[in-house]
């Protein structure tokens, strides 16, 4: 069996040494798209998380698709998006070696109860944020920002992660038209399930849903049928729970618009209110203290 290391050229450099750096700890997650180890490299004793990918039996457009999310990791560098520590495959599995986090956003969202206080899903839209603001200043658009993507690291701070489907911008940075439809209908702007044009501003639609869901404890839209579910996202309007705070009932209205071009741009986003508090400008100094 051949084993190889995908380079920074995309190269396949043979090496059979690869598989047997690390110790498989245990299973921390299992799902279509293979599973997920806790493991421990052997000569460092850095825990990492491993993902291990069947390449039996699926289509090469999807092996494609774990090769270049792998491209684009190894080209970012944010402490608030995943870390890609190596990434190399066999004939039969993709092997991915990520940094280790304690949970995602779904998982720590159960643990506190269902919903989080104001403070705290400012303190992980702060942190999301400034992922989104890397991204689309490099022209990328995530297009499957949810819970279970976002992650909570060993560090404390919140990693995005899961950019299989992430598109490239054109260069003059005009909109992408959809073709097909790419992430998770609860949290997939209007303009996407239109099947319209659209910007990194879907990114900013999802997110929304995202940080409704910490305080609500539930998205904004829920129905058994899809059907009814894009009709709802694309025409209905979102009920606001009557606790909910005034400034961050501001900042989600403003981030879910069903008119992309009604959101707001990037520099009015870093302005807005809500992110400017006293103690959301604490948590971003202490941040970039660590």
């Amino acid at each position: 069996m051949n084993v190889g290391r995908k380079s920074d050229a995309g190269a396949v450099v043979s090496d059979k040494n690869l598989i047997e750096r690390y110790i498989l700890l245990q299973l921390i997650g299992e799902g279509q798209y293979g599973k997920v180890y806790k493991a421990v490299h052997r000569r460092s004793g850095v825990v990492v998380a491993m993902k291990i990918i069947s390449k039996i039996g699926r289509k090469r457009v999807e092996i494609e698709t774990y090769r270049e999310e792998m491209r684009l990791l190894t080209q970012l560098e944010h402490r608030n998006i995943i870390r890609l520590i190596e990434y190399f495959e066999t004939d039969t599995d993709i092997y991915i070696v990520l940094e280790h986090c304690k949970c995602d956003l779904s998982v720590y969202l159960k643990r506190r109860g269902g919903y989080l206080r104001m403070e705290e899903v400012r303190g992980i839209a702060l942190q999301l944020v400034a992922a989104l603001g890397y991204l689309h200043s490099l022209g990328v658009v995530h297009h499957d920002i949810k819970l279970p993507n976002a992650l909570i690291g060993t560090d404390g701070r919140v990693k995005l992660c899961d950019l299989g489907l992430a598109t490239q911008l054109t260069k003059d940075g005009k909109p992408i038209y959809v073709q097909t439809l790419k992430g998770t209908p609860l949290y997939m702007a209007p303009e996407m399930l239109r099947r319209s044009r659209y910007t990194y501003k879907a990114d900013l639609w999802s997110l929304g849903v995202l940080l409704y869901e910490l305080y609500v404890g539930k998205t904004p839209f829920r129905t058994n049928s899809l059907a009814d579910l894009k009709q709802n996202i694309m025409e209905e309007d979102i009920i606001w729970p009557k606790r909910i705070p005034a400034q961050l009932k501001l900042f989600l209205n403003a981030l879910l618009q069903k008119d992309p071009a009604s959101r707001p741009h990037w520099r009015q986003l870093r302005r807005h209110p809500f992110l400017l508090s006293t103690e959301t400008e604490a948590e971003a100094m202490a941040s970039e203290a660590l």
